[in-house]
């Protein structure tokens, strides 16, 4: 037994939690803005498509992982006991047992590389792959808009 106290053993887990899943939108963005950035750059040598990438796609992801994160709804729900309130729980109850989902490959990619290679997350301990998408996209969303109005990318 651990001789911390309840309250710290959450914080702790909630950080490593919400570690995990920043690492996973970072990734996913890097990848979105790093593939539009290389064909863009090796074309016209701007980034002004690319911002246009990251609106576009951030906001179709933000649109899906919005839909799959929506709680049951009551006419689906038989009893008070198995009401549900986050996709979290969703998936875990669809899979039949707790944090039986298998994680995808980006997220597996997000385990191995740093700061998450060093930190260790209960698998069954994680938020959903669509909470993270729902980051991932909010994160888009901001780049596009740091690209715009602090770095000044724009149309000429």
């Amino acid at each position: 037994m651990s001789d911390r106290p309840p309250e710290v053993v959450g914080a702790i887990r909630l950080g490593r939690k919400t570690l995990d899943a920043l690492a996973y939108a970072v990734l996913l963005v890097a990848v979105v803005a790093g593939m539009s950035a290389f064909f863009e750059l090796s074309g016209e040598g701007t980034l002004y498509r690319t911002k246009f990438v990251l609106f576009w796609v951030g906001f179709a992801l933000l649109a899906y992982a919005s839909f799959q994160l929506r709680p049951d709804s009551p006419s689906k729900v038989k009893s008070k006991d198995e009401f549900v309130t986050s996709g979290d729980d969703r998936q875990k109850k669809a899979s039949g047992s707790v944090g039986a989902q298998s994680p995808t490959r980006l997220e597996r990619l997000a385990s191995w590389l740093p700061p998450m290679r060093w930190v260790e997350v209960n698998p069954d301990d994680r938020f959903s792959t669509y909470a993270k998408q729902f980051l991932a996209a909010v994160l888009m969303l901001v780049t596009s808009m740091t690209m715009e109005f602090v770095f000044g990318i724009a149309a000429v």
